[in-house]
């Protein structure tokens, strides 16, 4: 999609819903889920051994429940469709919502190929930046400039 069509969206709609990519999601369980029966099937080998004491046995099951907790979330995320980035008059959603107001930078787009992010900073420094990626937006190049676009027009 492009900037022209975003604005075309909000104009009509009232807001411009980004929810995650399920290309991304269906990769990222993929690999995941793969890494999890691995882990899963180490840690059994070494259970049958009764080889499962020490350090190694402890970081053999933290890796575990970590890719239990990839794979779950990853689940999730495909099936509610969240979290979604919602643009609107307002400001942004992402979770949480930053006013257009309560907005005052947005950084350009960061990070390696595949994996960039947007931040949007806001003025109070005691909050977080919301933090928006190519799970949502797979153009950040052109996103960033219809966002700051909408900000200065909201500043206004």
């Amino acid at each position: 999609m492009s900037a022209d069509t975003w604005t075309a969206e909000l104009e009509s709609k009232g807001s411009v819903v980004f929810p995650p990519r399920r290309g991304r999601l269906v990769i990222r369980l993929t690999g995941f889920g793969l890494l999890m029966v691995l882990s899963a099937w180490t840690n059994l080998d070494h259970l049958r051994n009764d080889d499962i004491s020490g350090a190694l046995g402890v970081l053999r099951l933290t890796a575990l429940a970590a890719f239990v907790y990839g794979t779950g979330l990853t689940l999730w995320q495909l099936i509610a469709r969240k979290p979604a980035v919602t643009v609107d008059a307002e400001g942004i959603t992402r979770g949480r919502s930053l006013r257009w107001s309560g907005i005052t930078a947005i950084d350009d787009p960061a990070g390696l190929p595949g994996i960039r992010t947007v931040q949007i900073r806001p003025v109070d420094r005691r909050t977080r930046p919301l933090t928006i990626g190519q799970d949502n937006v797979e153009d950040l190049d052109a996103f960033t400039p219809w966002l700051r676009s909408l900000h200065n027009s909201h500043r206004a």
